[in-house]
């Protein structure tokens, strides 16, 4: 009995020793939680157009307006190296006009009248004649427009007469040789008028400070995409129907800013044209979408916490889950109740899944930590379905942050205007994950936009 006695307490701290053995817990060494530094992109490079069209119609309109009546006077005959010569040319209908390219050719029906010198005093002539003139035009660097008109054919609708006391004389070939004389004169006036009413430079420097105010893409979410204009260029004029048209495109750099309205200061430096053979691919825009730890291990959590896994007569059953960042990769820490009771910890590198518009977990593996642990303790969970169910969780969805946010631009861009008479416009094509990071936060996807933007500017 006194052996006995002596062996129960032995005996009883032997059953103790076993019990405790059976729930203490066999954690794998933490894994530590570390973040890189998260790169300085640079803006994105973006092209926005203005596209531009002149009413021919208007032109026409503006040239009729202007040039009427009374339009060239020469009332002296000592002017012009005293040629003894008196010219007046009045327009008698309204002018013809057709645009092609890069010229404007007109038929100007005029009335003329001259007086000049003869050895025995004067004589004045007067006829009517249609004239037929050409602009050539080009723009030069500096947004100015450079034009030169000739007179290409005239014809005499009524023939030139000499009114003398003895009756009118046809005098056609002096009338000519007066008319020579006055073309310098009227062309030079076609040439101040065309530069004017064509003049672009108004359309690039308000679209070029319009541009620099930052735009309020999504309320909600407080986005704002601030541009900075670097250069700015055009295609050719083309004559389309009743218009002359161009497209004017600025390059520049677009950022996407969460928060308060960016502070900007405008450029009113408006730089020399760049002359484009074909209208630029459109906008870019890099924006940021952050899935925070909390609501990545709610979605896992709903998806294993309560799940058992077994191989043979072993089981264990997931009773909680935690995710942090250590480098680029993801941390996955599980925790075990049953025949593996403690944490253990898998890692692996979220990637955009740009079919599925989510961020899933690339190569997922055991620790290698927790790899040695399993060895020696519990290598039946290798050959289970635990690693794939733990990666099938962790899939995080972005496909509704898109369709928001994508909405959300589209109603702004829909008719977004900068300031009086300047409407931006566009769309927006297309929404991507293009990498994802991990933030002390959460992990962050990195989304690229593409689409078109324009800006009509009417009334200049």
């Amino acid at each position: 009995m006194r052996f006995v006695a002596s062996c129960f307490p032995l005996l009883v701290g032997a059953l103790m020793l076993a019990d405790c053995s059976t729930s203490n817990r066999a954690s794998a060494p933490h894994p530590g939680e570390q973040y890189r530094t998260l790169p300085a992109d640079a803006p994105v490079l973006s092209d926005i157009t203005i596209p531009v069209a002149l009413s021919v119609y208007d032109l026409l309109k503006a040239l009729n307006e202007r040039m009427q009546g009374l339009l060239y006077e020469d009332n002296s005959f000592t002017d012009n190296g005293n040629d003894g010569l008196m010219l007046r040319l009045w327009r008698t209908r309204p002018f013809e006009m057709e645009v092609s390219s890069q010229s404007i050719r007109y038929r100007a029906p005029l009335k003329i009248w001259v007086k000049q010198q003869v050895f025995w005093g004067a004589v004045e002539a007067e006829g009517e004649l249609q004239l037929g003139l050409k602009t050539n035009f080009r723009l030069l660097p500096d947004w100015s427009l450079h034009t030169q008109t000739t007179v290409e054919f005239y014809e005499w609708l009524s023939d030139p007469v000499l009114k003398t006391a003895l009756g009118s004389v046809n005098i056609q070939p002096l009338a000519n040789l007066m008319l020579a004389q006055s073309r310098t004169t009227l062309t030079q006036s076609l040439d101040r008028f065309i530069s004017q009413q064509l003049s672009l430079r108004s359309y690039a420097q308000a679209a070029w400070e319009a541009l620099q105010t930052p735009l309020l893409l999504d309320s909600a979410q407080q986005l704002w995409v601030k541009t900075t204009p670097i250069s700015i260029g055009m295609t050719p004029l083309l004559a389309v129907g009743d218009e002359l048209r161009a497209v004017i495109a600025v390059e520049c750099y677009s950022e996407a800013i969460l928060g308060r309205r960016p502070n900007f200061r405008t450029n009113t430096n408006l730089p020399n044209l760049r002359l484009l053979s074909e209208v630029p691919n459109g906008f870019h825009l890099r924006l940021m979408a952050e899935v925070p730890f909390a609501e990545a291990e709610r979605i896992a959590r709903s998806m294993v916490v309560g799940q058992s896994f077994s191989s043979g007569k072993k089981q264990v059953t997931v009773q909680n889950l935690r995710l942090w960042g250590n480098g680029d990769r993801l941390v996955v820490n599980t925790r075990l109740t049953g025949a593996f009771n403690g944490d253990i910890y898998l890692i692996g590198k979220p990637i955009p899944n740009l079919n599925k518009n989510c961020i899933e977990v690339a190569e997922l593996e055991f620790h290698a930590e927790t790899r040695n642990l399993l060895h020696r303790t519990a290598a039946w969970l290798f050959s289970s379905a635990f690693r794939r169910r733990i990666g099938e969780a962790l899939v995080f969805p972005l496909e509704e942050d898109f369709r928001a946010m994508r909405t959300s631009a589209q109603q702004v861009l829909e008719h977004y205007v900068i300031q009086p008479g300047i409407v931006l416009t566009g769309t927006v094509d297309t929404v991507a994950v293009e990498r994802t990071l991990i933030t002390p936060n959460g992990i962050r996807a990195d989304l690229y936009s593409k689409g078109r933007l324009q800006i009509n500017i009417r009334g200049w």
